[in-house]
């Protein structure tokens, strides 16, 4: 089931189309090593009014009728504030190395 998941989110682009929202900066989907365990989205943000604009986005009507039979139940997410960071979003997630002081 995990792999048709993950083609979901390909086929209908959810990161891409997260991307065309303003202030979304960078959007992954994970998969864990164990095939049974959950998929986990991230995404960066610029504010929280970027991220309430996502959510207020027509489209995700029309894909959360697409992701809808892989839920269990209701969908929630979790948003947190990023209080200490290091590294370019771009190049930390293209593979970059991460620079330290």
């Amino acid at each position: 089931m995990r792999v048709e998941l993950v083609e979901v989110f390909r086929r209908i682009d959810i990161p891409g189309n997260a991307l065309l929202q303003e202030g979304c900066l960078s959007v992954e989907v994970q998969v864990p090593p164990d095939e049974d365990g959950p998929l986990l989205v991230t995404a960066l943000w610029t504010h929280h009014a970027a991220y309430d604009g996502w959510l207020a986005n027509p489209w995700r009507e029309f894909s959360g009728s697409k992701l809808a039979p892989f839920l269990d139940g209701e969908s929630h997410g979790v948003v947190y504030d990023a209080v200490l960071a290091n590294g370019d979003v771009s190049t930390v997630a293209a593979g970059a190395p991460r620079g330290h002081n």
